[in-house]
């Protein structure tokens, strides 16, 4: 990267170099001298994982300033620097890098520590124990409805239907002590969707499907997120349209309902490819109006786990989906900062598509940014920036790290 983009990215993380070195900097296959420049000015401001980050784009023989910084995080903090790298599997420096940093801790460490760091200088492999790889389990999403005892509190005895909530009258009707033919029985449930705070979640496996009309009426109105993403499953269950389920589902987030109700419910929705082209630019947009960022990290987290269930390979094209989708939000909230003259969101959405690596028909939204005027040097080093990126990519380098990335970039540039 070049200073200017580097200094432009800086000033839209309002002047914390951290940011900028661990979304955009060191995510780069390779260095140019402005990014190496970059990194030892701020080195101090470095964690050990943006070292180590910093050491495996450097040359062979040009990784000094990192071998000398991880030398004074040794001495400064001993626990830290055994944790942080002698205990990271599988780390791999040069023997000469190894040769240096002993030389440099020596008589500043305790013993322990200088003697593993010594160990390393030898030329023999390491033989690193297996096993240490994390294995995440997949979230399931929401546990299964449980059945509660369906006659309760009726005692064989003919009940009084303004009495009974909706889920006990079914019981009652199964029962046979209760005499309701199914047009009544819809009218009755309509009626308390529409005025009652009745909760139907726990008996919503035993609705029938002439109840239909009355549970989408009831999804609308719950203010029960949970109840919300329970009538949404059966109504799913039932052959009702996705898009009309979406539309319930993102309306209640942008009425400020809380989005994890929902949120399993949306993943499994959106597990393919032309699903996120059809639904993914509304969904992450409700969510980023909201500023739900952990919720759009799990979101996806969530759809990624559902489309790969099986053992399925994810394809690139889901990947892409996602990337695409995200940049035409991010995009969007850019537009918007900039017609508003806010130049502070502007340069945070940039920043974050940066970290993206969308198809080149992305292109053409990104240079249309330049029609705005009186755009800031910063804007418009920003907008450069995201336009080399997107000019010749295929989406190829699409990847789910790239995706978090920008997620991060865009919650810590608007905090």
């Amino acid at each position: 990267m070049r200073k200017a983009e580097i200094e432009a990215l800086v000033r839209a993380h309002r002047g914390r170099a951290r940011p900028v070195a661990f979304f955009h900097v060191l995510r780069q296959p390779s260095l140019e001298p402005d990014d190496h420049a970059f990194l030892s000015e701020h080195i101090d401001e470095l964690g050990t994982s943006d070292l180590l980050r910093w050491r495996a784009r450097c040359e062979s023989g040009f990784s000094g300033p990192v071998i000398r910084q991880l030398a004074r995080l040794a001495i400064q903090d001993p626990a830290h620097f055994q944790h942080e790298v002698l205990g990271v599997p599988r780390l791999v420096l040069d023997e000469e890098e190894w040769i240096e940093l002993s030389d440099l801790v020596r008589g500043k460490v305790p013993a322990g520590i200088y003697e593993r760091v010594l160990e390393r200088c030898r030329r023999e492999p390491v033989q690193w124990p297996s096993g240490f790889i994390l294995a995440p389990k997949v979230h399931k999403g929401l546990p299964p409805l449980l059945d509660g005892d369906e006659l309760d509190g009726l005692n064989g005895e003919r009940p009084a239907l303004r009495d009974l909530p909706v889920p006990k009258i079914l019981a009652a009707r199964r029962a046979g002590v209760l005499s309701l033919d199914d047009d009544a029985l819809a009218a009755l449930a309509m009626e308390r969707a529409r005025g009652s705070d009745e909760d139907w979640s726990v008996d919503i496996l035993h609705f029938p499907p002439a109840l239909r009309d009355a549970i989408l009426e009831k999804a609308r109105r719950t203010p029960r997120g949970a109840e919300r993403a329970n009538l949404l499953g059966w109504l799913e269950a039932h052959g009702v349209a996705r898009a009309a389920l979406m539309d319930i589902a993102l309306g209640a987030i942008r009425a400020g309902d809380d989005a994890y109700a929902v949120l399993s419910w949306l993943a499994r929705q959106l597990t393919t490819r032309a699903a996120w082209d059809k639904h993914g630019l509304e969904t992450l947009s409700t969510l980023m109006s909201a500023r739900a960022f952990s919720e759009i990290g799990e979101l996806v987290t969530l759809a990624w786990s559902e489309a790969s269930q099986g053992g399925k390979e994810v394809s690139r094209g889901f990947l892409e989906a996602i990337q695409v989708a995200f940049a035409l939000v991010l995009l969007g909230m850019a537009r918007e900062a900039l017609a508003a003259g806010r130049e502070a969101g502007a340069t945070a959405a940039l920043s974050a598509l940066a970290c993206l690596d969308p198809p080149s028909r992305v292109s053409r939204a990104v240079h249309e940014l330049r029609r705005f005027p009186g755009a800031s040097p910063d804007v418009v080093e920003l907008i450069a920036v995201n336009e080399r990126l997107v000019k010749h990519s295929d989406a190829r380098d699409a990847s789910l790290e790239g995706f978090v990335a920008a997620l991060h970039a865009i919650a810590d540039a608007s905090s």
